[in-house]
């Protein structure tokens, strides 16, 4: 993960409201432009952005998932950083790889280990996420 990613991850001490801010700030978007993008409105980001008492701590999954289309931050991760969803161990991560690399042995794409580099994993993991796979598993 490269330093600019970690910038979009949300952190520990952060409310999500604080979270919504700051990705909104490094976006360079004043709220009413968020609202515009998102087509949520003004008062609503505001509220969040606010949380507590006085707003919105809590939003929506539907809210949720505009807001993170609007700041151009993948869905799954904005949920994570809601709430909605667990944050996905690095076990899964190192889990697809190994199953990439297994799957690329069987299908005699590579004779061993060292045939594979890091390119070819991140593209094939890639691929996956991009395009899915429909009824079809990886014995």
């Amino acid at each position: 993960m490269s330093i600019i990613e970690n910038k979009l991850l949300k952190i520990p001490s952060e409310t999500f409201g604080d979270y919504i801010k700051r990705m909104r700030e490094l976006r360079g978007y004043s709220q009413r432009k968020l609202s515009t993008i998102t087509s949520l409105s003004n008062t609503t980001i505001s509220r969040i952005e606010k949380g507590g008492d006085q707003g919105i701590e809590n939003p929506d999954i539907y809210t949720v998932v505009k807001l993170a289309e609007g700041l151009k931050i993948d869905k799954e991760q904005m949920l994570i950083a809601a709430g909605y969803l667990d944050k996905k161990e690095n076990e899964e991560a190192n889990n697809i790889k190994q199953i990439i690399i297994d799957a690329l042995q069987k299908l005699g794409w590579a004779n061993s280990i060292q045939d594979i580099n890091t390119e070819t994993i991140d593209f094939v993991e890639f691929t996956l996420k991009k395009y899915g796979i429909k009824n079809k598993q990886i014995p």
